[in-house]
């Protein structure tokens, strides 16, 4: 759920969990690979959900650029589904729906 992001301060603008260019930054001490673990769930023939705009880090990157950064991270890691909550700026679900499919 939560719990898999590095909070900071990334990037002129200061996002808590997405660099400048508005990729999600992962805590690879907690996580060290994203796809090997979606992979196991699948090789165990169970799907594997990722909740993005998520409260520990409550990021205030609203712009496209982080929309179009988790939705590829989604994508490259191997989820199935994704989970979304007012926690963070990211709000506009259309949005994520038009990247997504």
């Amino acid at each position: 759920d939560d719990g898999w992001q590095r909070c900071g301060a990334y990037g002129r603008d200061k996002f808590t969990f997405h660099d400048d260019a508005g990729h999600p930054v992962v805590d690879t001490a907690k996580f060290p690979d994203m796809a090997a673990m979606t992979a196991t769930a699948h090789s165990l023939g169970l799907t594997a959900g990722w909740y993005l705009n998520n409260c520990i880090c409550a990021d205030h990157c609203s712009e496209g650029k982080c929309y179009d950064g988790d939705v590829a991270a989604l994508a490259r890691f191997g989820f199935d589904g994704v989970k979304l909550d007012g926690c963070s700026s990211q709000w506009d679900l259309d949005t994520y729906a038009l990247a997504i499919n």
